[in-house]
């Protein structure tokens, strides 16, 4: 991505809040004019003000910890483009976890790596998949996922929001997923900020067709550091 994330996205996400920049600089006490230079660039970001903007916002750290990392390059130690392949030591604690997990990779969702569990309750998903692609366009998802409108319209809007300037990556992924006659609406149609961290999923199980709920987390690696969230679905104990 290029140009200027953190302004773009700030304007995004004020305005799918519903706030005006008025409105926002009275909750986050900066002016309205710095709130206005920042959105349209002409204005740099520091940490301060990133922290002051997101906590304004109630932004989760999933998205923070993104345009923090396209904001001001280095200080996560990770080009924005970098996909590095897991070691054979994160392999193993991906394969030790017993249900289902991967490697998820924000914005574009892919899924750099993920265990057997996840490869059996979702059918067509391997190592490289990227789950918008795959809800959008493999056949097997719509019968797995049991809200499969919900779950591809949050993926989407996460996508549409944290790429305000879609970097060429993104770009071909669009062009691809813009096969499902869904993509439009579902590229254009604004998601309420609190429908966005839904945290459970239903999944219609293909191996013994039962239906299970399933908590979602996203877990972010710190010792060691890598650029991607360790996403795990978790049953719920009912």
């Amino acid at each position: 991505m290029s140009g200027n994330p953190f302004g773009a996205y700030i304007r995004l996400q004020r305005t799918a809040s519903g706030l005006t920049r008025e409105q926002l600089a009275a909750r986050v006490n900066i002016s309205v004019s710095l709130i206005e230079k920042i959105e349209l660039g002409s204005r740099p970001t520091t940490l301060n003000t990133l922290k002051t903007l997101f906590d304004g916002l109630d932004v989760p750290p999933l998205h923070r910890r993104h345009i923090l990392n396209l904001s001001l390059p280095g200080v996560l130690n990770h080009p924005a483009d970098t996909i590095p392949e897991p070691t054979p030591d994160d392999l193993a604690d991906l394969a030790s976890l017993p249900h289902p997990a991967g490697f998820l990779l924000i914005p574009r969702f892919t899924l750099v790596a993920v265990n057997e569990a996840y490869r059996t309750l979702f059918p067509g998903i391997t190592n490289g998949t990227n789950l918008i692609e795959w809800l959008l366009l493999d056949p097997t998802a719509r019968s797995t996922v049991v809200d499969w409108h919900g779950e591809a319209h949050r993926l989407i809007y996460g996508l549409r929001i944290l790429t305000p300037t879609p970097d060429s990556h993104t770009t071909e992924l669009i062009t691809r997923c813009r096969q499902s006659p869904e993509w439009d609406h579902l590229w254009t149609t604004a998601l309420p900020p609190q429908s966005l961290f839904h945290d459970r999923i239903t999944i219609h199980d293909p191996s013994n067709n039962q239906v299970h709920q399933l908590n979602a987390r996203l877990y972010s690696p710190e010792f060691p550091d890598r650029p991607w969230w360790l996403h795990r679905l978790i049953p719920i104990q009912e």
